[in-house]
C-alpha cells in the first residue's frame, strides 16, 4: 500500500449530480457510482492499481471496483461523496465488505500515510501501529496465494537482475558502451519500484535495502555516472518504501 495524492473530482460530478445520484441510490439501491467518468478518475488517482494491495486493475481478469471507504450499507447518504470513493480490486473490496471503518478505522490511502503504519519483512506486511494491524487483518494483505506469492516472484526476479547488473556494471574493464547499457538496465529496474508499478512499496523497499544496490550506487557516484534520472528514480522509491 502506498500514499495516494488526492485529486479533484471529475467535472461531471457536480454537487447537483452528487445529490441526484445519492437520492437515486436511496430509492433504488442501484450502483449509481458505476459511471465511466468516475472510474477513469479513480484509476488516475491510483495509477491503475488497487488502492489497498497494489495489484493492477486495468488488465483482463482483474477489473476495478468502485470502493466505498465508509460502507454504503451503513452510510448510504455518503455513497457519492468523492472522498468516500476509492479504486479497489474485487478481492480487497470483498474482504473489506461491510466493515465499519468509522467505528474501527483502517488506513485510508489518501488521508493516511501507510509508511507510518506498515513495514515489509520477507514479502509480508507487518504492522507498526494498531491502525496498520487492523488494515492487514481486514484486507488480508498477507494472502499467501494472491499477494505474498506474487510479491515474492516479482521481487525475487528483480533481485536476480540486480545481482547480474552488479557483476557486470562494477567491472572497471567494461567498455563505455557496455556501462551505458547496464545503467539503462538499472534505470528500468528501478522504475519497478516507482508508484506507477504494481507492488511498488514492496519492490522499492527490497531494492533500497539490498547491499548490491548500495554498492552499484557508490560505484556510479565514484565514476561520476550517477545522473539526475537515477536520482529522480531513487526519490520515487523513497516515497513509497515501507521500513
Amino acid at each position: 500500500m502506498i500514499h495516494l495524492q488526492s485529486i479533484a473530482p471529475p467535472e461531471e460530478l457536480t454537487e447537483e449530480k452528487i445529490k441526484e445520484l445519492t437520492e437515486q441510490f436511496l430509492r433504488s439501491k442501484n450502483p449509481v457510482w458505476a459511471q465511466d467518468y468516475i472510474k477513469r478518475a479513480l484509476l488516475e488517482l491510483s495509477f491503475g492499481k488497487c488502492c489497498y494491495c497494489e495489484t493492477i486493475v486495468t488488465r483482463a481478469g482483474s477489473f476495478m471496483e468502485v470502493e466505498h471507504f465508509y460502507p454504503k450499507s451503513i452510510y448510504p447518504s455518503e455513497v457519492m461523496d468523492w472522498s468516500n470513493l476509492l479504486p479497489s480490486c474485487k478481492r480487497c473490496n470483498s474482504k473489506k465488505s461491510k466493515y465499519d471503518t468509522k467505528k474501527n478505522p483502517i488506513i485510508h490511502p489518501v488521508r493516511d500515510f501507510p509508511q507510518q503504519h506498515l513495514k515489509i519483512y520477507c514479502y509480508q506486511l507487518r504492522h507498526k501501529t494498531e491502525l496498520g494491524k487492523r488494515t492487514i487483518q481486514v484486507l488480508d494483505l498477507n494472502d499467501p496465494e494472491r499477494l505474498v506469492k506474487e510479491r515474492f516472484e516479482t521481487g525475487n526476479q528483480l533481485l536476480e537482475t540486480l545481482d547480474k547488473l552488479h557483476g557486470r556494471l562494477c567491472n572497471n574493464d567494461s567498455s563505455e558502451a557496455n556501462q551505458l547499457e547496464e545503467i539503462n538496465a538499472l534505470k528500468r529496474l528501478l522504475s519497478h519500484g516507482t508508484p506507477q508499478k504494481p507492488y511498488s512499496a514492496t519492490i522499492a523497499t527490497i531494492i533500497l535495502q539490498d547491499e548490491k544496490y548500495f554498492e552499484i550506487k557508490q560505484w556510479l557516484i565514484k565514476e561520476d555516472l550517477w545522473d539526475d534520472e537515477l536520482v529522480n528514480l531513487e526519490n520515487g522509491l523513497l516515497e513509497v518504501m515501507l521500513l
